[in-house]
């Protein structure tokens, strides 16, 4: 392997290295990031120190941990992202407009991140920070999911091992085939407690002017508060919410 292949080996092994940080929910030990990524605990020991002395890890008594400047470089995505940019003051009036949380989510492989959120007067009753990490077979994920290509499309679904939902319902590879098809019909997802229990929520993909999809823009509230009927009433606001946004990206 040539020099350039070296280099860019070592840093797709800092890459997983960094993932493995990100995934811990807790310091995390030399092992532990050797059984994660399957480097030798020496080239993690090697990626480690080199991240742990640039400040991306850090170390504790428990382990190791992400460094402060992972937080200064996510805040900077969160002042540079055109997409957020644009997204914040239409979040804004769609969270007064309907008195619920709307949030930006988008795509990392087959999972989402969400990078926007306002939330509402009455707020959700669980936490939820920017930067969290979620899949992208419930919820707001699956707009972003029916707009992968056919190849992926069939690359996800074919290993699929189903999941239940939060409502008890088991979402076989099947079903979720199905609900896509409809998804790239109608340009939006209405979901009844799919990752939380009692939960209701509108999603629409937001396509940049080139035709992409950018990301996803839903609305969420309990539905104790919020009935399905209501919050369908409000999918033609959240349709052109994510159109205006999409115009500006």
């Amino acid at each position: 392997m040539n020099a350039s292949g070296n280099k860019g080996r070592t840093l797709e092994r800092a890459f997983d290295v960094l993932r493995a940080l990100e995934n811990a929910r807790s310091p995390i030990r030399l092992s532990e990031v050797s059984r994660e990524t399957g480097l030798h605990i020496a080239t993690a020991q090697r990626i480690m120190a080199t991240l742990v002395g640039s400040g991306y890890a850090q170390t504790s008594e428990n382990g190791y941990t992400l460094g402060p400047v992972a937080l200064a470089q996510a805040h900077a995505f969160v002042l540079q992202d055109p997409l957020v940019k644009a997204a914040r003051p239409v979040l804004t009036e769609l969270s007064d407009s309907t008195g619920l949380t709307a949030s930006i989510f988008v795509r990392s492989g087959f999972d989402r991140i969400l990078t926007a959120r306002v939330e509402a007067p009455e707020p959700m009753r669980y936490q939820f920070p920017i930067g969290r990490r979620l899949p992208l077979d419930v919820g707001a994920g699956k707009p972003l999911l029916a707009h992968l290509t056919d190849e992926e499309l069939q690359e996800y679904l074919e290993d699929y091992p189903g999941v239940r939902l939060a409502s008890g319902e088991h979402q076989t590879s099947e079903s979720l085939r199905a609900e896509l098809s409809e998804i790239r019909e109608s340009g939006y997802h209405l979901g009844v407690s799919e990752r939380v229990l009692g939960t209701v929520s509108v999603a629409a993909v937001v396509r940049s002017a080139r035709g992409e999809a950018a990301g996803v823009l839903n609305i969420v509230a309990h539905d104790d508060t919020v009935s399905v009927d209501t919050l369908r009433r409000r999918i033609p606001e959240v349709l052109r919410a994510a159109e205006l946004i999409g115009q500006q990206i």
